[in-house]
């Protein structure tokens, strides 16, 4: 009964509007008719102030009308207005995640992050890049000694928003690769950092220059000192039992794993293994 009631009173609503909108255009259209009339009596048909006049009558009457409509459906119009209020945050609500991954891939765009072939590590992902979306981007994995693992890993482009994103392809096709050496701290740590900085320069001798340009041209592009780029080392503290020997070596970004296993096995004494690097170009 109260919901039969209910629908009673909308609908003597309505029909009140619908009767009020009937006068409303009845008063309106009939008054600017009576009024074009008068200013075509009273003025000659090809005088420019007739024409100002009439123009002026026709939009105050769609004025009037307009205004008098939203006066009249107001309440349904607010009622109409709430609906797709709630109707649009529901699709926000709904589609929030496929916007998040579009406007990643707007911001992708925007600061040029990285492109194709780009080495990268978000969110603990790190791969190659292989395709960027607009949803997602697709990258070879790479795991562990910096082997690829012949899996791929779809990253949504809503983890660009919120993760930082790493671009190991400092130069294009060649890095600054930082490799952790853990040595007891009673070793001979200068015997070990000679070792290691004569086998980090044999392997990189090949292409030295070749990273050494690209990576001053992207410096001196942003107003910064280029960094030496030649093998050095620095030491990290862990406890006082174990020192960290930092090697950051310039390489190629396909051929890390091949040069820090080059460098670990001179340190460590093992002979040179099947995995070596190939002969330069």
């Amino acid at each position: 009964m109260p919901s039969t009631f209910t629908e009673f009173l909308q609908d003597r609503m309505v029909l009140r509007d619908a009767i009020a909108t009937l006068i409303l255009f009845v008063a309106v259209l009939g008054l600017r008719y009576i009024t074009l009339r008068f200013v075509r009596r009273r003025l000659p048909s090809n005088d420019k102030l007739q024409l100002r006049w009439a123009a002026q009558i026709r939009g105050l009457s769609y004025a009037v009308l307009a205004f008098g409509l939203f006066i009249i459906w107001a309440a349904e119009l607010q009622a109409l207005a709430v609906s797709f209020a709630v109707l649009a945050m529901a699709i926000v609500w709904g589609t929030k995640e496929t916007l998040a991954c579009v406007q990643g891939a707007a911001y992708r765009l925007s600061s040029n992050a990285f492109a194709v072939g780009d080495r990268i590590n978000v969110g603990g992902v790190r791969g190659d890049v292989i395709d960027p979306g607009l949803l997602s981007t697709t990258v070879f994995e790479v795991g562990q000694g910096h082997q690829r693992t012949g899996r791929t890993i779809s990253i949504p482009n809503s983890l660009f928003m919120t993760e930082p994103v790493l671009n190991e392809s400092l130069a294009g096709d060649y890095m600054l690769h930082l490799m952790t050496i853990p040595v007891d701290r009673n070793a001979d740590l200068a015997e070990l950092e000679a070792t290691a900085l004569a086998a980090a320069r044999e392997a990189c001798v090949d292409f030295l220059d070749d990273v050494r340009r690209p990576i001053a041209s992207r410096y001196r592009r942003h107003g910064l000192v280029p960094p030496i780029v030649d093998p050095r080392v620095t030491y990290q503290l862990v406890d006082k039992h174990t020192v960290n020997i930092l090697l950051r070596i310039p390489t190629p970004t396909r051929l890390e794993r091949q040069v820090e296993q080059r460098v670990l096995r001179a340190v460590l004494g093992v002979p040179a293994g099947r995995d070596t690097l190939p002969p330069p170009a």
